[in-house]
């Protein structure tokens, strides 16, 4: 049983011992019951009774509630809306708490065991300390010059004076000793032999062994106040006992009292029981002082009265708060899945444990990330980042280690320590402008996508973009992708700002970057001959890619927001035989596809964990070719596998006025780690 069901079934077990001790309790008072023998043996079976609840009933055959807290169901009735009685199900289930609960469950487990150690250590000290008075008596020994005393010391037990012991003690297992102060040399006979003989019956009745196993009860339940309420009436009533031996023996009741209150408000010495306490010390000369006579027929009456409260309560308590087993069956076996709580990651795979030794045997960067990926996957996060960490000591200068911890923490929600990382990955590589633009591409995601942002930290997140934008362009001022993402954290900024003449500014700033990212991108179309795809889009804060937009209308003015642009125009390089694509929407209708090909999933990201979703923009032919294709949304290990797999596509020819013409349209690849 996992420790939340034992911490569940504690709490049912604690209110269960609060109902019995609740009906139990005041029955002595109640019924009059004034014979110290029947008051001892019925506390003892109180107890007893408290102790033994867990086997004596039935326990419910549930799951335990693993990540939860439980509170008891409510047994008995509630009332109904039109007066009725409806009863409540006893066997109602447990009331269960979300996730969060388990740090609530962890530190009472703490604080329980914390108390139960300290109660037992606090037992050892209390024994060693008896050790040591046993150790520090006289000796002498007592002179017995009564027969009933010394035939009451047949029991085997020392009899000694201590010097500064201010209660008379009386301990001992096997070697039974009575530890007397000295100062009770002083006093006349008559009460010196009434305080022998008390407790040499403690002696005689072996009453030692129930103290110590009374204590070890008390410590175990510290946290209970009625368990300890009964362990405290068993003790009392056991020394009520003791009195009427005493008085029986000694034939001294005036002198007993007086040898109680001689010793009522002195301190006792742990675990051994006090001679008398001064709370006690009221019930004990009342008792003394009358004959408790009890008919045999009152003392059966009285004891079948108790016994059926007893059990009562004792059923009332099963009832009310049942505790829950573990059925054989819903325990987690070997190879057998089991439900997870909230947040817990499923168990490792057999190729977890392949990567770790191969890890072991000879550390590889595609080894290291593919572990991590698995871990990620199965919901560790915890260990797939203690992995990159391990692999980022044992690869020190592999780059790609801190990029796929940066990614890590940022699919995690820890954009910070996203960005500590890459910035760790950039200072590898001071003069590679493309870990710098990277760093700008995690502050214009966290802009683009967290709309929780408050305007300080997304104002400050836009300028930590556009200056690592600013690095990159110093490394390569013909960084197009700097270009772009510098273009769109501009816009961002220009969209924040209150004063217009700061926001034209920022907007001319754009304008230029874009338009020089076009000439540059175009100029390099030409160059090559072909449609080389680009790892990042010219686009606006909207996500398209507009050219300079015209001043804004006047119903726009003044509104603190910049107005969209138009979509743009076909570039020359999109040409096919001379004719002009036309753009999907309105009365052009989407092609349809014949011919799919997949793409081929990169080993490279795929070990890294790399998924997502890549935009291209395709040129499609009259015959329903793919003839152009360019990324719009970038995931730059996955672009070109996008690509490669769009330009095998073949889709319907698109017709207009009746002759099939070029068009032009947004298509999605997927990358998904089945």
């Amino acid at each position: 049983m996992s420790t939340d069901a034992v911490l569940v079934n504690l709490f049912a077990w604690s209110l269960q011992i609060t109902a019995v001790v609740c009906a139990g309790g005041p029955l002595p008072a109640l019924l009059r019951v004034h014979a110290p023998d029947l008051r001892h043996a019925y506390w003892r079976v109180l107890l007893l009774i408290c102790l033994l609840l867990p086997v004596v009933q039935p326990w419910l055959a549930e799951p335990p509630l693993s990540a939860d807290i439980a509170a008891p169901a409510l047994t008995g009735t509630v009332p109904a809306a039109a007066g009725a009685v409806m009863p409540l199900d006893r066997r109602m289930p447990l009331v269960r708490l979300t996730g969060s609960a388990r740090p609530w469950m962890d530190a009472a487990a703490i604080v329980l065991t914390a108390g139960v150690v300290f109660r037992l250590g606090w037992l050892g000290v209390g024994l060693i300390r008896l050790r040591r008075w046993r150790r520090a008596c006289m000796a002498s020994a007592v002179t017995l010059a009564d027969d009933e005393v010394e035939t009451l010391a047949r029991a085997g037990a020392e009899v000694r004076y201590v010097t500064g012991l201010r209660q008379p003690i009386t301990f001992g297992a096997w070697r039974p000793v009575v530890l007397l102060p000295a100062a009770l040399q002083c006093q006349p006979e008559p009460l010196r032999r009434a305080v022998l003989v008390h407790e040499l019956w403690h002696v005689r009745r072996r009453d030692w062994f129930w103290v110590v196993g009374e204590e070890f009860v008390r410590a175990i339940f510290w946290f209970h106040p009625g368990v300890s309420w009964v362990v405290a009436r068993v003790q009392a009533s056991r020394e009520e006992v003791v009195d009427e031996l005493t008085v029986l023996t000694t034939n001294a009741r005036r002198t007993y009292i007086e040898a109680l209150l001689l010793f009522a408000d002195e301190p006792g010495v742990y675990p051994a029981t006090s001679f008398a306490r001064r709370r006690h010390l009221f019930q004990r000369v009342l008792l003394i002082s009358k004959e408790a006579v009890m008919s045999s027929r009152r003392i059966v009456a009285s004891c079948a009265a108790m016994g059926a409260v007893v059990v009562m309560g004792g059923w009332y308590g099963a009832a009310a708060f049942p505790l829950r087993a573990v059925p054989q069956a819903a325990q987690a076996q070997p190879g057998q899945p089991r439900d997870l709580r909230p947040g817990e990651a499923r168990p490792a795979s057999r190729r977890e444990t392949e990567l770790k030794e191969a890890i072991t045997a000879s550390p590889t960067l595609v080894a290291f990330l593919e572990l991590a990926r698995l871990q990620e996957t199965r919901g560790a996060i915890r260990e797939a980042e203690a992995t990159l960490e391990s692999a980022r000591m044992a690869l020190p200068t592999e780059t790609s280690v801190p990029m796929a911890l940066a990614t890590l923490y940022l699919r995690s929600g820890r954009f910070d320590s996203a960005i500590t990382a890459v910035e760790a990955a950039a200072a590898m590589s001071p003069s590679d402008a493309k870990a710098q633009h990277v760093i700008a591409t995690f502050y214009e995601e966290k802009v683009r996508k967290d709309t929780s942002l408050a305007a300080g930290d997304r104002l400050r997140y836009i300028q930590a973009g556009i200056a690592a934008e600013d690095r990159a362009l110093g490394l390569n001022p013909e960084y197009v992708d700097a270009m772009i993402i510098k273009n769109i954290l501009l816009r961002h900024q220009a969209n924040a700002e209150t004063s217009a003449g700061t926001r034209a500014d920022l907007l001319r700033e754009a304008d230029a970057l874009r338009a020089r990212a076009i000439e540059l991108q175009n100029s390099r179309r030409l160059v090559n001959g072909t449609s080389a795809s680009t790892p990042m889009p010219v686009r606006g804060a909207d996500g398209t890619m507009p050219p300079p937009p015209p001043p804004p209308p006047p119903a726009a003015q003044g509104t603190g927001q910049v107005p969209p642009p138009p979509p743009p125009p076909p570039s020359p390089s999109q040409m096919v035989d001379g004719v002009a694509p036309v753009r999907v929407g309105g009365s052009i209708k989407v092609p349809t596809k014949l011919v799919n090909v997949p793409p081929v999933y990169p080993e490279e990201a795929k070990a890294a964990g790399v998924q997502g979703v890549v935009i291209i923009e395709a040129v499609i032919d009259p015959a329903g070719m793919v003839d152009q294709a360019r990324v719009l949304r970038s995931i730059p290990m996955l672009d070109q596998a996008a690509v490669d797999a769009v330009k095998q596509w073949q889709f319907t020819p698109t017709m207009l006025n009746g002759a099939a013409v070029p068009v032009i349209m947004t298509v999605t690849v997927n990358f998904t780690m089945q």
